[in-house]
């Protein structure tokens, strides 16, 4: 029995097709990356003898290889189909050939190697696959990068924001998006060569697999945006102000060459300003 769990795995790392014959699980070939507090899909499906049709499968199993240290053959399980409860780790696949698990709400402590084991109607057929597959999880960042400028953002200071996972995961894309509008941009950094106060913003940035996704949102405010919206205010505010001053200015001004001139028709016309209706 040794000897055909090692044929398996050997013809299944080479890529030959298994045989109706044949025992296996087969993972991806390199470790997943996954982002804290988001889902991720492990894809996995197995085969077994279907030249005996008596064959059925049974009970679905999944273990984390961190808690279960007899190699998958005994609890604990992240995933028991005979036994199904709430929680993270949820069966995607089937009875037949299809074994993917869904990881939702990935925590750091779930890091690891999982290994999946399936049982037949016939106790003496069981397979678990080993090794697994390796999960790796980690944070999503988002940074500010200064390339000019120092303290608060001004108007002309150029900047990067910096979208990073840490871990490494072929075929992924990082998607941007502002004010949850997409951006018709890509790549780990955006550029800001000369920021406005347009600029302002909350950004987003998503990083995508054929598995997970995850994102994460930084906040630009460049300096000015306030001053540009009451400036609309205090200019009309300050106008007539201005208007006012002068009307006063020039009604003391006339006042003044009134009285100088002839007290007796200041006095009359002050008492037929204060006296009339």
């Amino acid at each position: 029995m040794k000897t055909l769990h090692l044929s398996v795995i050997l013809l299944t790392l080479s890529g030959v097709l298994p045989q109706d014959s044949e025992w296996g699980v087969k993972y991806p070939n390199s470790p997943i990356c996954a982002v804290t507090g988001f889902s991720v899909s492990i894809p996995c499906s197995y085969f077994y003898p279907t030249s005996n049709p008596r064959i059925q499968v049974t009970q679905m199993l999944w273990c984390s290889m961190k808690s279960n240290r007899e190699g998958c053959t005994d609890p604990p399980y992240v995933y028991n189909s005979s036994s199904i409860t709430t929680s993270d780790f949820e069966y995607a696949g089937d009875n037949k050939s299809d074994c993917t698990l869904l990881i939702h709400n990935v925590q750091f402590s779930y890091s690891g190697e999982y290994r999946f084991r399936f049982i037949t109607d016939n106790p003496s057929d069981r397979y678990t696959g080993k090794p697994g597959v390796l999960l790796q999880v980690a944070d999503l960042k988002v940074s500010l990068i200064r390339l000019s400028g120092i303290g608060t953002l001004k108007q002309g200071d150029s900047l990067n924001l910096m979208c990073d996972v840490d871990c490494t995961q072929s075929s992924s894309q990082f998607v941007w998006s502002k004010n949850n509008e997409r951006l018709n941009t890509s790549g780990r950094v955006l550029h800001f060569p000369a920021v406005t106060v347009r600029d302002s913003g909350s950004y987003t940035c998503t990083w995508k697999t054929n598995m997970t996704s995850g994102s994460e949102m930084i906040s630009l405010h460049v300096e000015g945006e306030i001053f540009n919206s009451c400036l609309l205010w205090i200019t009309p505010l300050v106008t007539a102000g201005l208007i006012l001053l002068v009307v006063i200015y020039i009604r003391c001004v006339h006042t003044q060459q009134l009285k100088n001139e002839d007290p007796d028709i200041y006095t009359t016309v002050q008492y037929i300003t204060l006296h009339s209706p």
